[in-house]
């Protein structure tokens, strides 16, 4: 037992002589890192150094990355700068340097023939083959359209492509087979009926009424009406009479119908009969003391049986506050029934059937 013992405290020493030599090697190796580390590092900040001063030597642009917006900025602006440096020159609408293409309708001048075609189609209605065409285009229907504004014979022209007016087929021949004298005869008796206690007091019936036997009589003829001599219409009772080769009212009011029975539907022409009947009356109404005797060759013959039209126009005022209002119009629309009066001294005028003009003024 105690051999064990001094056993034991001799191995003490051993191992107290071993530790100090470990920790002493383990230091050794801890300082040989920190050299070699510190070495390394020294070596790195010399290379930065260096490698600073060559980058502080260079001459740089100075960009602030940290305003991202900034970057973009001055990016758009060199693509701005290269785009304008790259467009060519525009030349202005007033400069006329090569521009050898004159249009012979406005004198403007283009680069080169397909503008100058293209200007000319939209601006002067030409066709492909060089020839003007008509756009036939109606007018608006509101009113605003500039050139029916401007130009009479325009709204003249385009007055049966309304809706409301235009004819039910585009065959005038047969649109005038559908108005024939069965439909005049209806609409005549219509009319008679309508305004007997107003206007034919004095007849029996509608066939004593003068306007219904010329449009009886000739409605089916092929030929025009005869042209007879007729007396120049005035407004003064002492101007002289002066007959004239011409048309009398009565007959021009058959010859305006029968013209336009083929260019328009059956609704419409009702509204067109029912009022030239209606301005008949008011003239034979209103001018009844103008009738000079020596102007009548036979007795009882009205003032749109002697005279031609050369007044018509100016009788269309008190036509319509004189003699149409106090009758509410007769059933008519007013907006509609001044239309028709212009379209009717158009015609007249465009005819040369009269040598006036109706002027209309706002208000």
């Amino acid at each position: 037992m105690e051999e064990k013992d001094t056993m034991k405290k001799e191995e003490a020493p051993i191992d107290n002589e071993l530790a100090p030599k470990n920790n002493s090697e383990e230091k050794q190796k801890e300082l040989n890192n920190q050299n070699i580390y510190d070495q390394y590092q020294k070596e790195n900040n010399q290379s930065n150094e260096s490698k600073k001063d060559e980058d502080e030597n260079k001459p740089q642009e100075k960009i602030d990355l940290g305003k991202k917006s900034d970057v973009k900025k001055d990016s758009s602006n060199n693509n701005n700068n290269n785009t304008e440096k790259g467009k060519r020159h525009r030349r202005g609408k007033n400069e006329i340097s090569e521009r050898n293409y004159r249009c012979p309708d406005c004198d403007k001048c283009y680069l080169s023939g397909p503008a100058l075609t293209t200007h000319r189609k939209t601006k002067h209605g030409y066709g492909n083959d060089g020839e003007k065409r008509n756009r036939g285009r109606p007018p608006k229907k509101d009113g605003q359209n500039d050139n029916t504004q401007t130009n009479p014979l325009n709204k003249f022209n385009y007055f049966f492509l309304d809706d409301k007016r235009r004819p039910t087929s585009l065959d005038e021949e047969l649109n005038n087979k559908v108005i024939n004298i069965d439909v005049i005869k209806e609409y005549l008796q219509k009319i008679f009926n309508q305004c007997k206690n107003e206007l034919f007091q004095n007849l029996v019936n509608v066939e004593e009424y003068s306007l219904y036997k010329l449009f009886i009589e000739n409605w089916d003829r092929e030929n025009d009406l005869p042209i007879k001599e007729c007396i120049s219409a005035t407004s003064k009772q002492n101007e002289p009479s002066l007959k004239v080769n011409s048309y009398n009212l009565d007959e021009l009011f058959f010859i305006y119908l029968k013209e336009f029975a083929g260019k328009t539907n059956k609704e419409y022409f009702w509204f067109m009969i029912k009022f030239i009947v209606l301005f008949r009356e008011c003239i034979n109404t209103l001018r009844e003391n103008n009738v000079k005797k020596e102007d009548q060759t036979e007795n009882n013959k009205l003032y749109t049986q002697i005279y031609n039209a050369e007044t018509v126009p100016e009788i269309c005022n008190d036509f319509f506050v004189e003699f149409m209002e106090p009758y509410q119009l007769f059933g008519l629309n007013k907006e509609e029934l001044i239309e028709l009066i212009q379209h009717f001294c158009y015609w007249l005028y465009s005819k040369q059937y009269t040598q006036s003009h109706l002027t209309l003024l706002d208000g």
